[in-house]
C-alpha cells in the first residue's frame, strides 16, 4: 500500500486518499476501449486502497473522475469549497491543540461553514513552505505565523477572510 496521500475534494470535504498516483500510473498503462472504462478501473483501484462509505461513493465516483481528467492534464475547473478553506500546521503540542479548538470555538459560535484541517505531519508541513509554527492558512494564504492568536485577533482574521469571499459576517 501507497504512503503518498492526495487531498481531494469530495463534496464539502477535502479527504486524503492514499495511491491516486499509483492508480493513476498502472491504469494509464492499461489499453482501453473507452475512457469511462479507464475511470471505473482507477475508481476501483482507489477503492481498493482506500475506504470509501457505501452512502458517499457516488461523490466520490464524481471527485475521482475530475482527478481523472486533472491527472490526464486536463484543464478542470476546481471544486467550489464550502465556505472558508482553512488550515492549520503545526506541530501537534499542547499550544497548537489549543490553537485548533479555538479555531473550531470560533467557528461554531459564529456560525461559519469551513473546511478545517489541522496538520502536523512533518511530510505534509514541508509543502507549505513556512518558516515558523504554528501558521494560519485561509483560502491558501498564509495569515498567521509562529505564534497563537487572542480569540479576538483570531476571530477578526476569519471573518475578515469571511467577507473578502462576498459572505456576510
Amino acid at each position: 500500500m501507497s504512503a503518498k496521500i492526495t487531498q481531494v475534494r469530495v463534496g464539502k470535504n477535502l479527504i486524503g486518499l492514499r495511491g491516486l498516483k499509483e492508480a493513476f500510473e498502472e491504469v494509464r498503462e492499461q489499453t482501453w476501449e473507452t475512457r469511462e472504462q479507464a475511470q471505473e478501473d482507477f475508481f476501483a483501484r482507489v477503492a481498493a486502497q482506500n475506504y470509501l462509505p457505501p452512502t458517499s461513493r457516488e461523490a466520490y465516483r464524481l471527485a475521482l473522475d475530475r482527478e481523472f481528467c486533472r491527472l490526464q492534464g486536463e484543464e478542470v475547473a476546481p471544486p467550489a469549497a464550502a465556505g472558508l478553506e482553512i488550515k492549520l500546521l503545526g506541530l501537534g503540542c499542547a499550544g497548537c491543540q489549543h490553537f485548533y479548538q479555538l479555531l473550531i470555538n470560533i467557528l461554531a459560535a459564529k456560525q461559519m461553514e469551513a473546511s478545517l484541517q489541522y496538520i502536523t505531519e512533518p511530510a505534509l508541513l514541508k509543502d507549505y513552505q513556512v518558516r515558523a509554527l504554528p501558521a494560519l492558512i485561509i483560502n491558501d494564504q498564509v495569515v498567521l505565523a509562529g505564534r497563537i492568536p487572542q480569540p479576538k485577533e483570531l476571530e477578526n482574521l476569519l471573518v475578515a477572510a469571511k467577507k473578502q469571499m462576498g459572505q456576510e459576517g
